[in-house]
């Protein structure tokens, strides 16, 4: 139930019993069950229809949680809601150069600025996440060089009581996309999301599935040109080297940190001549070809790209299909292969792990999930 809740952003009861296939006496016991606990609240809406139920019932707006992300060579920490509303944002550079104890000692500062602000406001946090580039790959992280299960126990020390899930930043990336209230999501059956951010990589999402079933992989580094340009993974030719924000920030005359602070709407305020849309395009058609050959190793019948490329100009976007017809077995057919772009949100890290954290938080019931960081705070002030 709460995660139906979470999804659509509010819902009427009765809509509740038919999505999540319970009475609503049930749907009504559990709901008192979760005011009294205070992770609930039902406000007056105008009916749906004559007739019509108007108690509407959303998650309550008095839960705090905390998203920790890695990204865009910055480390950022952020307090907000179940609905993704960031209250506290801390961000600082985080260059894959620094040593594990200098890392540590800024994940230690970080976390305890944010408690201190969170003990001066009175508010408890209940649940944590970090995304984290790479994660989960069983050879180590040739990105990001710091021992993880190292890094757990020094924010497991920062973060006293407080429930803390670690994930894959492309998966934090597909929770904010399923969760967040200010986008539409284009499809619902399982697809492949690809995100092209700082990285490029992609989950296979099932719907039928939770969020941590989803499999993640890094489509970035498959080389696509030997003796190409460098990736920072240490390899040249990968598709990372060609089409991450990184990669075309030089084509635009604009460095990573401008773009993130631009956000999504980088792109509409450049004025690109010809020559720079012609290699953003060749750059597209390099995305596509790395994207057919993925689909080739596990066939899907849908695509959602969220990154710079859903901020093109449709006629832009068609490089992408150029480069599918040319890798995908049997090329491009639309009557096989739906594709569909999404807004990136760019710069607004960490709202995908606060996503992950509300995600973290209700697939747990929140009755289970719930921490007393009281002595945590108690200890900093």
């Amino acid at each position: 139930m709460l995660e139906n809740l979470l999804r659509t952003g509010g819902a009427f009861r009765s809509a509740i019993a038919r999505e999540t296939k319970l009475t609503e006496a049930s749907v009504s016991r559990i709901l008192a069950e979760l005011r009294s606990e205070n992770l609930v609240q039902e406000t007056r809406h105008p009916a749906p229809y004559s007739g019509g139920p108007t108690s509407l019932v959303t998650l309550s707006k008095s839960v705090a949680i905390a998203g920790i992300e890695l990204s865009n060579s910055r480390l950022s920490f952020g307090i907000g809601d179940l609905a993704g509303t960031l209250d506290y944002v801390d961000r600082m550079p985080a260059s894959p150069q620094l040593d594990q104890d200098a890392f540590e000692q800024l994940v230690r500062r970080s976390a305890a600025a944010m408690l201190a602000w969170a003990h001066a406001r009175g508010i408890t946090l209940r649940q944590a996440a970090l995304s984290i580039p790479g994660y989960g790959r069983e050879a180590g992280n040739p990105i990001y060089p710091w021992d993880v299960a190292r890094l757990r126990g020094v924010l497991g020390e920062a973060l006293p009581g407080l429930p803390l899930e670690l994930t894959n930043s492309v998966v934090a990336q597909a929770a904010f996309q399923r969760y967040s209230q200010s986008t539409r999501y284009p499809v619902a059956g399982n697809h492949l999301f690809l995100f092209v951010g700082h990285g490029v990589a992609g989950v296979i999402v099932n719907e039928a599935a939770s969020i941590d079933a989803f499999s993640p992989f890094e489509i970035g580094h498959m080389v696509i040109e030997r003796n190409g340009l460098a990736c920072r993974c240490g390899h040249r030719g990968c598709i990372e080297a060609y089409t991450s924000l990184r990669a075309i920030s030089s084509i635009l005359n604009l460095d990573a940190g401008e773009i993130l602070h631009r956000g999504d709407s980088f792109i509409d305020m450049l004025d690109l001549d010809g020559d720079a849309r012609a290699v953003l395009r060749e750059r597209l058609v390099m995305l596509g070809l790395g994207l057919g050959n993925a689909l080739n190793l596990h066939p899907l019948s849908s695509v959602v790209i969220s990154g710079w490329p859903s901020l093109m100009p449709e006629e832009d976007r068609a490089a992408i299909i150029a480069g599918l017809d040319e890798s995908l077995l049997g090329g491009f057919d639309e009557r096989r292969l739906s594709l569909s772009f999404i807004a990136p949100s760019i710069g607004n890290d960490p709202q995908a792990a606060l996503h992950y954290a509300a995600y973290c938080f209700v697939s747990g019931g929140g009755l289970d999930a719930r921490a007393d960081s009281q002595t945590a705070l108690e200890e900093i002030a």
